[in-house]
């Protein structure tokens, strides 16, 4: 116990404290756990079906060697093998130089002048020693190492366009791609990866592969690179269960759409009972499909049609879906078909339908319900159902002249949207929306944001708006010109283009976009698709790194700082590392942002990763010191916020917390306004809950040592603790917080 007066001790222990890792033991132990599992998985994936041939590389690798190469002997010939050893106590073959072991003809056929035998090179000779045919032995290996090498890469550059595809919708440039890998002889890999990475997928990606498996037949995958990439399919189909429940099913619509698409032959079925008990339960349900009345037609739509990726098939599976529920009244359907289509950038459209066709039938209340219910479970976003009732508001005028009372039910329905809260306050009827820009579909892309026109139009307008931040570092201009494009489902691109914008560019750059990001998020990007731009970049880090060599532990950075900025949750990395390769670049980038903030002193080191901020810990300690000396004497709230703000250093905000609280224990009168300064924070979102929560456990760990100091600190700390958590700026204990779980 130290003596009374000893103030240094109790900072000391805070300052301890501070140093901590960033990720608690149980987010760490849960990544490690992850990583361990997705690790124990690649080491037990099955060899690829088919060997790979080494003499498809000779003309590249070698200078003709392959062909003197025999075949290696079968059991049955070592088993016959007279000069093999029976008690595994040597080879039984010659020694080197002659005068070989026993029963070896090695010292009868030396040369008596040089008193040595020539070498043996045919592997069927008595004498053979695999070590005197050094050349062929390790040209060999070499083969089939560059071999290997060749199959990763075409594997890793398959998957890499199957993503892209996914994203973009894009067939000729995914046929590019392909083109350019070249490797004819693994098309049907390209089939096999692509059934087999739908099946965890959304119908629309489904169908997606369907459209693309039959697009690509006849020019880059032939009809047998189908069917062995389905046999391949099929020999898997049993594990393929244990990880996707209801595989079979979708392989059997896989392979009749493709039956139906001219891409495979209906005898193909036959080929099917050959593979094994998976294989013949696949073709009868193949069969009963095929079979069945207006197979061709309902088999063309089996994943909903080209809804997903096509304007007017979503707009119709929209409708189809309302049309449904207006006749069922099913909420959990909607739900259900809604998430299958995944376009959330759409949503707006089943908000405008519903709106539209509530006024039309003059029944508006169980189309409320629906809305109310999707936005109350986050379905719907605020921002897409601002968008919906924008558009609609635009055709009032139009829907007036069918049914004369639209634009009072209307009104109706947006004062009680705004009353429920999944409206925002401030929606006018043929006015504006909240964001400030117009109503419906005179916005930039207000009319399905997800054609490719639109996504070009929206990165080059964000290349404009991030190369003026590069000029100007003003992040209220960003976020100003984010809100004017009002396309809240394309942030993720934001997220992902400024990251990578700044990868191939200088430290001052890299620093702004990190520095960036958390004045963004979430006032104006959400978490949800701040963590979807980041997956994105981690998904794409083997093709960044081909441009970029450091990309790898250039993108570890920016997660991690992302992390310590709460741009996106820790449970981020282990919520990753299910979708990733096991060996790949992706993967280790997960691996290093773990090892980075797992690290002491995590958010310091990560906070100046891009070494713009120079200051220390105790540096910055001391400058919140005297941050907080300033407000006793002054009070003035906006003078600690901008002194706070221009420090610039969010994950050490903590420091601020508790050095607070030690104003308000040395001197009682101070409580209240601590507690004002703390709240005033807390509303602004310049101190996060997280960082609240931390320096409020800093001060409450260290009571005993801080008492000796400040002998009402106990009390005044109570005081302060309970009127937060009353107030409820200050998470309750035990209460869990978003931002850092695990």
């Amino acid at each position: 116990m130290r003596k009374p007066g000893s103030r240094a001790a109790a900072v000391e222990g805070l300052e301890r404290l501070s140093s901590q890792p960033f990720l608690t033991e149980e987010q760490r132990a849960a990544l490690d756990a992850a990583l361990a599992k997705k690790q124990a998985e690649a080491d037990s994936a099955p060899p690829p079906l088919t060997p790979v041939d080494p003499s498809s590389l000779i003309g590249r690798f070698s200078s003709g060697k392959a062909s003197s190469l025999p075949a290696p002997k079968s059991k049955r010939e070592v088993a016959h093998d007279h000069h093999t050893s029976r008690r595994t106590k040597g080879s039984g073959r010659a020694k080197k130089g002659g005068s070989g072991g026993k029963y070896t003809w090695g010292g009868l056929l030396e040369d008596e002048e040089s008193g040595a035998t020539d070498a043996v090179t045919d592997r069927r000779d008595p004498n053979y020693d695999s070590g005197e045919d050094g050349d062929d032995a390790s040209q060999h290996v070499f083969w089939r190492d560059a071999a290997r090498s060749e199959v990763a890469a075409f594997k890793a550059g398959v998957t890499a366009a199957l993503a892209e595809f996914y994203g973009t919708g894009d067939l000729t440039e995914v046929a590019a791609c392909l083109r350019d890998l070249g490797s004819p002889q693994y098309g049907y890999w390209v089939v096999k990866r692509a059934v087999v990475g739908a099946l965890d997928r959304h119908d629309r990606e489904r169908e997606m592969t369907s459209v693309l498996l039959a697009a690509l037949h006849g020019e880059l995958l032939t009809s047998s690179d189908l069917r062995k990439g389905f046999q391949a399919v099929a020999a898997e189909l049993e594990d393929l269960e244990l990880d996707v429940p209801g595989a079979a099913d979708a392989v059997a619509l896989f392979v009749c759409r493709a039956v139906v698409d001219d891409a495979l032959a209906p005898a193909f079925l036959s080929s099917l009972d050959t593979v094994g008990p998976a294989g013949e339960a696949l073709a009868r349900k193949c069969r009963a499909h095929l079979a069945a009345k207006h197979a061709a037609e309902r088999l063309a739509r089996c994943w909903g049609g080209t809804a997903g990726f096509d304007l007017e098939e979503s707009r119709a599976s929209i409708k189809s879906m309302l049309e449904e529920y207006a006749s069922g009244r099913d909420v959990e359907e909607v739900r259900r078909r809604l998430h299958d289509l995944a376009v959330p950038f759409f949503h707006h459209e089943l908000v405008k339908q519903a709106i539209v066709k509530g006024l039309e039938t003059g029944d508006v209340a169980p189309y409320v319900a629906l809305l109310s219910s999707l936005a109350g479970e986050c379905v719907l976003s605020t921002s897409q159902v601002g968008k919906g009732f924008g558009r609609v508001s635009d055709l009032l005028a139009d829907i007036e002249l069918d049914v004369p009372t639209a634009r009072e039910t209307f009104e109706d329905m947006v004062a009680a949207a705004t009353k429920a809260g999944w409206l925002e306050e401030g929606f006018q009827s043929g006015g504006e929306t909240p964001m400030g820009s117009p109503n419906g579909l005179a916005r930039s892309h207000g009319n399905g944001g997800f054609r490719a026109a639109d996504v070009g139009s929206y990165k080059s307008a964000i290349k404009a708006i991030l190369r003026e931040y590069f000029d100007a570092g003003d992040p209220t201009e960003v976020a100003r010109s984010l809100a004017e494009l009002d396309e809240p489902g394309f942030h993720h691109i934001f997220v992902k283009y400024a990251v990578q914008l700044a990868l191939d560019r200088k430290d001052r750059e890299r620093e702004l976009v990190s520095a960036l990001l958390p004045t963004l998020v979430p006032s104006v990007i959400s978490h949800e698709q701040a963590c979807l731009g980041f997956s994105c970049l981690v998904a794409a880090a083997e093709d960044l790194t081909l441009d970029i060599p450091d990309a790898e532990p250039l993108l570890s950075l920016f997660l991690g700082r992302a992390i310590v900025d709460e741009v996106v949750p820790p449970r981020f990395l282990v919520e990753s590392v299910p979708r990733l390769r096991g060996d790949g670049a992706s993967l280790r980038v997960i691996q290093h942002a773990g090892a980075h903030l797992s690290a002491r002193h995590a958010g310091e080191r990560l906070g100046t990763c891009w070494h713009e901020r120079v200051s220390r810990p105790a540096e910055l300690a001391s400058a919140m010191r005297e941050a907080v000396n300033e407000y006793t004497a002054t009070h003035d709230v906006h003078e600690a916020e901008r002194c706070l703000s221009d420090l610039a250093v969010p994950h050490f905000h903590h420091e601020f917390v508790v050095r607070s609280l030690l104003a308000a224990c040395a001197h009682r009168e101070q409580v209240r306004p601590i507690l004002d300064l703390l709240a005033s924070l807390a509303a602004s979102g310049l101190v996060t809950e997280t960082q609240l929560k931390a320096g409020f456990s800093r001060v409450e760990e260290n009571l005993d040592d801080i008492v000796l100091d400040f002998p009402l600190a106990v009390p005044v700390f109570e005081e302060l603790k309970g009127e937060a958590e009353a107030a409820g700026w200050l998470p309750q204990s035990g209460e869990a917080n978003g931002g850092t779980g695990a």
